[in-house]
């Protein structure tokens, strides 16, 4: 009887967001975080977050408060006692001593053992480290298939090096200005290897210096984060990268009239492999003095940086000044300059790039840093600025193209820009006190020099529990896009953090052994008349989820989530795409491609979900299944008067009956618009794939997907190939 009541009961509760994620993250490795993604259990930001703990390590023995809480299903309250016990113990030597001692639970240990290290207290060798090799193929790709390694070596001296090499195929040359054609012009898409990671490290004790390229962040993000995490405080090394789960189309090319197509356009509708996507973060010199200890329990920290990174930009992200005074207008001299493609045979060219990104298009040099002091252990107060001047050096000065950022991109027109913050954080008992206030400032051509933001979270962690509340208010000046904190999932004019009033409460806990509670409300509203609507405009977020833990062979979860955007009209038919990007999905590089999870919707949507899964030998023998149903406003003429309804469904079984081999099946069968076959995707996927253990530390995988389309769209019928038949080969390694 206890099962049904569980099932039933978990129909009307629980998710959460932040460290506490929107879900319970139950993953052994990437195959199953990006899983997560596809069935829409968590957003790519949390993907993004987990990826780069599950990459990177946290180290019991070192990590600060702030990596510890990033950690999935750890609340402040468990941070603490962990602190705790590392101080009066000296060293952790084993994770499993936390239960022991009952900082941690058996089921929270599960949870983070994929994210979490722990370093020697003597080295072995002088050297350690680590090495992964990644490489995609479809069968029938017509070029070479992608590729990506990455390596990280600790040694002698305090030093750690680091490289990733990947190579790219689908975006363009970097584009110069032709003097011949008096525009912008590429050399086209080639095969090439770029290097997006590359470091040197020296730390010892509470002194570091990075030489090369590094992410950094402090307080609630508003200030300056380009990290991934959810509570950042300093200089993280990063080899994060993003591997789609979907084929690219293969042409990217425009043609005039009366010009021949490129040999890829022949076939408009053919699609290959995708690229590897990495985010251009930070290259220069960083450093950083941690608690630097003044007596009575006092500290001081001190981080500073200086980068010059050369930047891609999406080319509609792009305006022509030598043309255009304002990119506002609706003029076609403001919109975006042609990104001609260059024909050895004839130079003149009818060729054009299409929703391309161009690699290294300009140049940013950018300076900061932060300070803080911490008067004792339970006050900390902190000071953040920084500055960023962007060079287009890929066109002289004086050229007939004059390149500058629309008002949509991410970076303010104008030339220089930059932010200034003050951040503060205060605990008391169970209760954590978090605030910061911040002031952008920029040259852009209709934002008046900047505005300001303040976001302040408050969280109370009981034993077993944690309640948060984030209240923010960001103006319709403020344009920082190294600004990072919450907000809401959408966006206006390039800037996620802007033109918003709102308040989160969330709240993750456990009432009993058996149940576990996670619920999120965010209700936000647009105190300004903008491009993403009307001041006034009101929108609630709602995400519920419980799971029943009572049984050790098997667990029900449910949750259900609903977006309304714009409360105030409830009509059906009156929703509208927001984005060009939005509008072409199968161009996998789009300019937000690893710049945030942003959700383009004027619509209201309802899911709800349903999963079970079931451990009956342990590890030798794992099943799971997953289905949902949705609800949601459309665009199509077919949905005037009518939610449009989506249904998913989704299989898997994982084994390892030894310890050097480890199995997994997933399926996964999608029906969008199911009274419309004609409109939206059907499809079923299924991969399997083997890894090989040989020893500790080591890791090959393969894998073959098989995708089979079952919509009977034009698009479909013309898709190539059909079906698709995908190889995958991931080799790991560390010592």
């Amino acid at each position: 009887m206890r099962p049904v009541i569980a099932f039933a009961f978990s129909l009307f509760s629980a998710t959460a967001f932040g460290a506490i994620y929107e879900a319970v993250v139950d993953a052994d490795d990437e195959e199953d975080i990006f899983a997560m993604v596809q069935r829409g259990d968590i957003s790519q930001d949390t993907a993004d977050t987990l990826l780069e703990l599950f990459r990177e390590g946290v180290d019991l023995n070192n990590a600060p408060r702030e990596k510890l809480y990033d950690l999935p299903g750890i609340t402040y309250d468990d941070v603490d006692k962990l602190l705790l016990y590392r101080a009066q113990k000296g060293r952790i030597e084993d994770p499993a001593e936390l239960v022991g001692a009952e900082v941690l639970t058996a089921e929270q240990l599960i949870g983070i053992a994929p994210y979490i290290t722990l370093a020697p207290a003597r080295e072995k060798l002088p050297v350690s480290g680590k090495f992964r090799l990644l490489s995609q193929y479809t069968l029938t790709d017509p070029i070479a298939p992608p590729a990506l390694f990455a390596a990280r070596l600790k040694g002698p001296l305090d030093l750690t090096v680091g490289a990733m090499l990947v190579t790219s195929r689908l975006d363009p040359v970097r584009p110069v200005f032709d003097p011949t054609l008096q525009g912008l012009a590429t050399e086209g898409y080639k095969y090439r290897l770029d290097a997006p990671r590359l470091f040197l490290q020296w730390q010892n004790a509470n002194r570091r210096v990075v030489v090369g390229t590094y992410t950094i962040g402090f307080g609630e993000r508003l200030t300056l984060d380009n990290t991934r995490r959810t509570t950042p405080r300093g200089i993280y090394l990063t080899d994060d990268f993003r591997r789609s789960q979907d084929l690219s189309t293969l042409c990217r090319t425009s043609v005039d009239s009366g010009s021949p197509p490129p040999p890829e356009c022949e076939t408009p509708s053919k699609y290959v492999t995708a690229d590897y996507s990495t985010r251009d973060v930070f290259r220069g010199i960083a450093a950083s003095i941690e608690n630097l200890d003044l007596g009575d329990q006092r500290s001081l920290s001190m981080y500073g940086f200086l980068s010059y990174q050369s930047r891609g930009v999406y080319q509609y992200d792009l305006f022509d000044r030598a043309v255009c005074d304002d990119p506002a207008s609706t003029s076609t001299s403001c919109s975006s300059p042609r990104i001609s493609i260059l024909r050895p045979q004839d130079p003149t060219t009818g060729w054009r790039t299409r929703y391309a990104t161009l690699p290294g298009f300009f140049d940013e040099l950018a300076s900061g840093g932060h300070v803080d002091f911490k008067p004792s252990y339970a006050l900390r107060f902190g000071l953040t600025g920084y500055g960023s001047v962007p060079f287009f050096n890929s066109v002289p000065p004086g050229s007939a193209v004059q390149p500058d950022f629309q008002d949509t991109a991410k970076y303010p027109n104008g030339g220089a820009f930059g932010a200034i913050g003050l951040d503060a954080q205060a605990v008391v008992g169970p209760v954590n006190l978090h605030l910061e206030v911040s002031r952008s400032f920029d040259k852009a051509i209709n934002n008046q020099g900047g505005g300001f933001g303040a976001i302040q979270r408050t969280t109370y962690s009981p034993k077993g529990h944690e309640l948060e509340l984030v209240l923010r208010y960001y103006d319709n000046r403020l344009l920082n896009p190294y600004a990072r904190p919450f907000s809401g999932p959408d966006e206006d004019a390039g800037q996620r953090a802007r033109n918003e009033l709102g308040a989160r409460l969330r709240y993750f806990g456990k009432f009993s052994r058996d149940w576990q509670f996670r619920a999120t409300v965010d209700f936000w509203t647009l105190p300004y008349s903008a491009n993403g609507g009307r001041a006034g405009t009101a929108n609630l977020l709602i995400l519920t989820r419980v799971d029943f833990t009572g049984f050790k062979v098997i667990k029900p979860s449910v949750w259900f989530r609903l977006s309304d955007r714009n409360l105030g009209v409830s009509q059906r038919g009156i929703c509208a795409v927001t984005s060009v990007a939005s509008g072409m999905p199968e161009f996998v590089n789009t300019p937000d491609d690893f710049e945030g999870d942003v959700t383009y919707f004027t619509c209201d949507s309802y899911r709800i979900v349903q999963r079970i899964d079931f451990r009956p030998l342990g590890k030798v023998l794992t099943l799971s299944e997953q289905a949902s149903f949705s609800w949601r406003d459309d665009i199509s003429s077919a949905y005037n008067d009518k939610f449009r309804n989506d249904v998913q469904a989704w299989l898997e079984a994982t084994s390892q009956p030894v310890d050097w081999l480890a199995l997994r099946l997933r399926s996964r069968l999608r029906s969008e618009g199911i009274d419309s076959p004609t409109t939206y995707e059907d499809s079923l996927w299924t991969y399997f794939e083997a890894a090989w253990i040989p020893f500790k530390g080591t890791r090959l995988a393969a894998r073959y997907d098989l995708y089979v389309w079952l919509d009977q769209r034009a698009s479909t019928l013309r898709r190539q190939p059909s079906p698709e038949h995908r190889f995958l080969l991931d080799l790991r390694t560390s010592f």
